[in-house]
């Protein structure tokens, strides 16, 4: 701590597969001071208890959660972070993904890599349904244990020509599909992938 004095901290945690992140004191001085808990950007609806008691402080994304009391071993903190799959997408001005979204749930971007797609078809092939449900199934044994996320897809065939050709409508193939997290892709030999896919709205 800033005065020299010591303090022990424990933490159990299954992020960034589960949202919910304890602390407990393990030793402390006898005084109060700050224990202050960084809020990501991305947590809206976060909560904050101590010893299974709302802390009394406001969980806003993107600042610090500043809890003083004084504190003893045995003291737990919990802060509890809705975990949902959300699409986002880029600036208007980011002309490469205009049109298009990522999957991301909590800090983990997701992307669509060719092993979970059929033989012939492209990740440039894929669009995705923007009224989809984002369905997360943690696996244990899929890449040393991740969690993954299926939605709903289309997948449009076209044959490879000219630089530009007229536009008909596509014919489209509805499948789910399955999206993996960006920092694990390429583990599953040669493949292709992509984070933007373009989203189509009904």
């Amino acid at each position: 701590m800033l005065d020299g004095s010591a303090i022990k901290l424990t933490q159990d945690t299954e992020y960034p597969w589960k949202g919910l992140v304890k602390l407990t004191v393990e030793s402390c001085k006898s005084d109060a001071f700050d224990i202050a808990l960084r809020v990501p950007e991305w947590a809206t609806g976060a909560t904050i208890t101590i010893n299974g008691e709302d802390a009394g402080v406001k969980a806003t994304p993107a600042t610090y959660a500043v809890l003083h009391r004084n504190w003893k071993a045995g003291d737990v903190i919990v802060i509890d972070i809705p975990m949902e799959a959300t699409f986002i997408e880029g600036h208007q001005r980011i002309e490469e993904v205009r049109n298009q979204v990522a999957i991301k749930r909590g800090p983990v971007v997701y992307c669509i890599e060719t092993p979970d797609l059929p033989d012939d078809v492209s990740v440039l092939d894929v669009y995705v349904k923007g009224d989809s449900e984002l369905a997360v199934d943690y696996q244990p044994d899929f890449l040393g244990g991740t969690a993954i996320i299926t939605a709903d897809t289309y997948l449009r065939s076209r044959e490879q020509g000219a630089m530009y050709t007229a536009v008909k409508k596509p014919d489209w193939q509805e499948t789910r599909t399955k999206f993996v997290p960006y920092y694990a892709w390429s583990n599953r030999g040669t493949a292709e992938m992509t984070v933007f896919v373009p989203v189509v709205w009904k």
